[in-house]
């Protein structure tokens, strides 16, 4: 994040508006190139070493197929968007394919054996590093590669780590058998990951062809401001249960109490961030990324409204992956593709503020889709969701409203001060709120804290 500001203060919005019409490009490749083997590999009860040699050497077949496909087809993609520099724009940021392919194994082994810890210094260093060079460039004058130099150097300094660190290299054979085994479940999630990097991405390929790529710039920074946080944290959550879950995927009793514990959290923290975003996104980004990106402010709104839903969106079809029903989980995101496909064939001609108002209505769609069937293999029902959620959701709107009314009062100060007196003002509100009305995901927040001095005290007990 901080990363994103610093480049947005240096580069052009058109320089993100370029690297965001190939976003569909390098995600479909992605989704290929995995083929749903990291999450048959999790979730398979034994896995031995012949499962991830085959797994890598196929991930390096299909990566080097899939960038020999792109390198062939960037002047296509250039010509789609009318803009000549994606050509080798392209061609160059394809090399992630390859990159990707001797860190996926890796990393699932180091995810099965818990071992996240090791993960997370992989993963630190990495965005560092990147992030020191992208800005260099940038203040070089190297506009849109500075960009580009920091998405290839983060895949290829976390994947010389992760093979450090995990301390595996793959045997000298592939087993045709085993392969075929594991992508039996993992062709379904491929299926329906690349269905959701055309949901996914659908946005900025057509905003892309129709606008221009300042235009487009302003509502990827916008939507990566969301998107950003709310996967990364969801994915940190769903690393985490995933395997965890599946140790417990034949005990729905369990699985409901902590699916519903883990889902009440993540709405939780997530709804005053970014409600209280969205109230001051004004000051905010005139303080953050400067006046030039003040366009983006409309957008990032109604955005933000769609992000209080992501991360339980993503989060509830980790059931389904659990269950091991990839069918039922490809089902849910072919309607999710069909239902943006028809909003963004009805709102484009419209502008791009009514396809954002869709996407708001769409995360809303979706939340009751993904619930409704994951709900229903775990004996949690979407009317017992509902009613979980929704006092989170009228705290954080009652809060955003108090927030609204205060910064208006006090628009006169500067940008800082007004981002400063919104986010106390807004946190304390939502504590105190949270407190009076005994919420669980609050009141075992409060435990897990009240437990550190007695863990840190003991601990130093133990060393002496």
């Amino acid at each position: 994040m901080l990363t994103t500001i610093l480049l947005a203060r240096v580069l052009l919005p058109s320089d993100f508006g370029l690297i965001g019409m190939l976003s569909i490009f390098i995600a479909l490749g992605q989704a290929l190139m995995n083929g749903g083997f990291s999450e048959a590999l999790l979730r398979k009860k034994e896995v031995d070493e012949e499962d991830y040699s085959s797994v890598f050497y196929i991930n390096l077949i299909i990566s080097a197929f899939l960038y020999l496909l792109l390198f062939l087809g960037a002047p296509w993609i250039g010509e789609f968007y009318h803009q000549a520099l994606l050509v080798p724009l392209t061609r160059t940021l394809g090399l992630v394919f390859i990159i990707n392919a001797f860190s996926y194994v890796q990393e699932t082994r180091l995810q099965r054996e818990m071992r996240f810890k090791t993960l997370m210094w992989a993963h630190v260093p990495s965005t560092i590093l990147s992030g020191i060079v992208a800005i260099l460039m940038a203040f070089q004058g190297y506009g849109v590669w500075s960009i580009v130099a920091q998405q290839i150097v983060v895949r290829l300094a976390y994947a010389i780590q992760i093979w450090i660190f995990s301390k595996w290299s793959p045997l000298r054979r592939l087993n045709i058998a085993k392969a075929k085994t594991l992508f039996s479940f993992g062709s379904r999630l491929m299926l329906s990951t690349i269905v959701g990097a055309v949901y996914g991405n659908a946005y900025l390929m057509v905003i892309g062809r129709f606008f221009s790529p300042s235009l487009l710039g302003f509502y990827q920074t916008a939507n990566n401001l969301v998107e950003y946080p709310a996967f990364t944290f969801t994915q940190v959550v769903t690393s985490v249960t995933f395997p965890a879950f599946s140790t417990m995927q034949d005990d729905n009793m369990r699985l409901k109490v902590n699916y519903r514990r883990t889902i009440q959290q993540l709405l939780f923290w997530m709804t005053p961030i970014f409600i209280l975003a969205g109230v001051l996104a004004t000051p905010l980004f005139r303080l953050v990324f400067t006046a030039k990106w003040l366009p983006a402010v409309s957008y990032f709104r109604w955005i933000c409204v769609a992000g209080v839903f992501y991360p339980i969106n993503s989060y509830v079809l980790t059931i389904l992956n659990v269950k091991g029903r990839s069918d039922v989980f490809l089902r849910l995101e072919i309607i999710r593709c069909a239902i943006a496909t028809i909003g963004i064939i009805v709102t484009i001609p419209l502008g791009i503020k009514a396809v954002v108002i869709f996407q708001v209505f769409n995360a809303v769609v979706v939340f009751f889709l993904n619930s409704y069937y994951s709900g229903r293999f775990i004996g949690y029902r979407i009317f017992q969701q509902v009613k979980d959620l929704l006092p989170t959701l009228m705290l954080g709107i009652s809060v955003g409203g108090a927030v609204l009314g205060l910064d208006t009062l006090v628009s006169f100060l500067p940008d800082v001060l007004r981002v400063i007196c919104g986010s106390v003002f807004g946190i304390g509100l939502y504590w105190l709120g949270a407190h009076l009305l005994k919420f669980s995901p609050w009141l075992e927040f409060k435990q897990i804290l009240s437990r550190y001095p007695t863990i840190f005290f003991s601990n130093r007990a133990a060393v002496s």
